[in-house]
């Protein structure tokens, strides 16, 4: 067993190694996405496939995957893995994400051993496919996503096999751009090995892998450390995908957490079958979001490696939609893996009432705008654009504007202005926060942004893959729900909606002189909105992130003409709010309703009339603990006050027949 000066000496070695792999990746990648966007991560594993190193810049979604794909790359080619391969990889179904995101692995031996691999993930701007971009949102088969590489080994003992890269190359837009990135991954790996084989020089082979494995072994002791001190029980949460991208018809995930004595059991079952639209994921994903939120959320502070996910046990179940197999589409990849990130936080936060926060955007907000350069030869530019969105509000502040979310890490929101002006033929007319957007709450959920890009070029096409378009980001512990998103075309003036499915567009007819306008979502809200100070509602007037109209109506807050609060006409505005609330007794029914994967709630028609709601509006039900339950509404008869439930309904709403809730539409615009 090594020292702790002495792996302390050795963990910081492996991660400088990983640092100076990124500073290679920005400094000489060629796609905007990459050295812009930072859209990318990189990784030390041992041979086994175990995570052994990463940086705090590191995307977990892309890392916390490559162990599963290891493991099926150790399957392929068990004996034949030799000092000089390569392997290539992008498969969702054997521990990829979703096409776009290339891997490449770098074996590396000492004294004839195998003893480690260095990973580099990129986010390549093409890889084929129907539309420029590869990622659109009304795909049905992953082959319209690009190409699809399942583990490859495409450098044998030191020789490339050029066939296979000029097949790569001449099936994906923008060459040059890929071989580029290509060309920067193949030298960063290899500068990795370099560094990787002075330590094993320095420390000795044995001693290091020993030390490697006392660290992972550590690791996993302190997380069971934090989860012994968890209290025990089983935590329930559920969530919805709002469409596949052919129908209004929503994907649900459920989610049964149960925390035992140094263990963590995930279990997904329940959730919807795959789906012939982009809004799956492969098999990795599970435990990538499961790993992410209980790693942020119990053990933010200590270094990551595998050790970490060893008391964690994830069960998804094989053909649903949180574990699909060929030919499901896998595009809309962080729009699922986002989702079970939420219901993650929110049954943890049950357990960790401090953590309970508001929910983030749930989606990376994909959007490509591809047409010619205008220079001739065929020359093609693709803009990616991934606007961020507001995080959600938690204990002791507000949610955070623009901005991705805690589990993507270095990750950024928007290309740089003059990235975009000076590449492609368009030109940024405005950029702000979008006012309104915010999740309301006694502390209130992050901003989203209003974005628009005008096309001067003669003609372009848009795609978008995002989700939270037609049912917004929710609060918790009372908070209300933030902004949808929005990705709209306007012409001359008029709204043109590229789909009729929002947020799902494929190849969308833009012309000269069109703005594509992205508006994006709000984090949800924490807590009664109230209880927020009216003076910090005040600043946010004088800010503009709300109107004057919006402090009143959602906050109860009046303002005076200079401004300032109007204590007395605040009071009595926020008693009339709290009066026109709808709050019904919950009464215990034999079992729960849905249609599909919608939940049913029965409301009373004297409720549904209050809330001016019908049947198929989509309302949540609130105990102002936890997060709120979401469902679509059936219109009874009578005028009782109460709300009948299922066990179900009961246990995600953490209540008990006789306990009062309160029912609210959920509206997709700012009011």
């Amino acid at each position: 067993m090594s020292g702790i000066g002495t792996l302390e000496l050795i963990r910081e070695s492996l991660v400088a190694v990983v640092n100076e792999m990124r500073a290679n990746i920005v400094h000489s990648s060629y796609s905007s996405i990459i050295y812009e966007g930072r859209d990318f991560s990189c990784g030390l594993l041992a041979a086994d496939g175990r995570q052994v190193a990463q940086s705090l810049d590191d995307n977990p979604l892309h890392i916390f995957a490559v162990p599963y794909s290891i493991r099926e790359i150790i399957k392929v080619f068990k004996g034949d893995i030799h000092d000089g391969d390569i392997f290539f990889h992008n498969c969702p179904y054997t521990g990829g994400t979703h096409l776009n995101d290339v891997l490449m692995l770098h074996p590396i031996f000492f004294e004839g051993e195998l003893v480690m691999f260095a990973g580099t993930r990129c986010h390549w701007g093409d890889v084929g496919g129907m539309t420029p971009g590869s990622l659109s949102g009304r795909v049905r088969e992953i082959y319209q996503e690009g190409l699809r590489v399942v583990p490859t080994r495409i450098c044998d003992r030191g020789k490339m096999n050029q066939a296979f890269l000029d097949l790569l190359f001449n099936n994906m837009r923008v060459p040059a751009e890929r071989r580029g990135d290509f060309n920067t991954m193949l030298g960063t790996g290899r500068k990795a090995e370099e560094h990787v084989l002075r330590l094993f020089k320095r420390f000795g082979g044995r001693g290091l892998l020993t030390s490697i494995d006392d660290m992972i072994r550590r690791s996993a002791e302190v997380m069971r450390g934090h989860i012994r001190r968890l209290p025990r029980g089983v935590y329930q949460a559920e969530g919805y995908v709002e469409s596949d991208g052919h129908t209004a018809v929503p994907l649900v995930a459920r989610l049964k957490l149960t925390i035992g004595d140094g263990e963590i059991i995930a279990d997904f079952t329940g959730s919807s079958p795959q789906t012939a639209g982009p809004t799956n994921v492969g098999p990795a994903m599970a435990l990538t979001a499961v790993g992410s939120i209980v790693k942020s959320f119990l053990d933010p502070k200590t270094p990551l490696n595998h050790g970490s996910f060893e008391p964690l046990t994830v069960i998804a179940p094989e053909g649903s939609f949180v574990n699909a197999r060929s030919p499901a589409p896998c595009g809309g990849m962080v729009e699922v893996k986002a989702l079970l990130d939420m219901l993650m936080a929110h049954c943890l936060g049950r357990a960790m009432p401090e953590m309970m926060v508001g929910e983030l955007k749930q989606s990376a907000n994909h959007v490509y705008l591809a047409g010619p350069t205008g220079r001739g030869n065929g020359n093609i530019f693709i803009l990616y654009e991934y606007p961020g969105a507001g995080t959600g509000g938690w204990p002791g502040g507000d949610g955070n504007n623009a901005t991705r979310g805690y589990t993507e890490g270095d990750f950024n929101s928007t290309l740089a202005v003059e990235i975009v002006e000076s590449q492609m033929p368009l030109r940024v007319e405005q950029y702000r926060l979008r006012e309104g957007s915010c999740g309301d709450g006694e502390y209130r959920g992050g901003l989203g942004v209003l974005r628009d890009v005008r096309l001067l070029g003669e003609s372009a096409t848009l795609s978008v893959l995002a989700d939270k378009n037609v049912i917004p980001p929710g609060g918790t512990q009372g908070g209300r729900s933030g902004g949808t998103n929005r990705f709209i075309v306007v012409r001359d003036g008029e709204i043109v909606e590229p789909s009729p499915i929002p947020g799902k567009v494929s190849g969308f007819q833009v012309r000269q002189g069109d703005i594509l306008r992205m508006q994006s979502s709000g984090g949800g809200g924490y807590g009664d909105s109230l209880d927020r100070d009216p003076n910090w509602v005040a600043r946010d007037a004088k800010l503009g992130y709300i109107s004057r109209e919006q402090a009143r109506a959602r906050f109860g807050v009046v303002l005076r003409a200079d401004g300032a609060v109007d204590e007395g006409a605040t009071r009595t505005a926020r008693e009339r709010l709290r009066e026109l609330r709808v709050r019904l007794t919950l009464q215990l029914a034999n079992e729960d309703r849905f249609d599909g994967p919608r939940r049913q709630f029965f409301l009373p028609a004297a409720a549904a009339k209050r809330l001016n709601v019908k049947d198929g509006d989509f309302i949540e039900v609130t105990t102002g603990k936890g997060a709120a339950v979401r469902g679509w509404t059936k219109v009874g008869d009578g005028a009782d006050e109460t709300l009948s439930v299922g066990p179900s309904s009961l246990q995600l709403l953490a209540a008990t027949p006789g306990d009062r809730v309160e029912i609210r539409t959920v509206p997709r615009e700012p009011a």
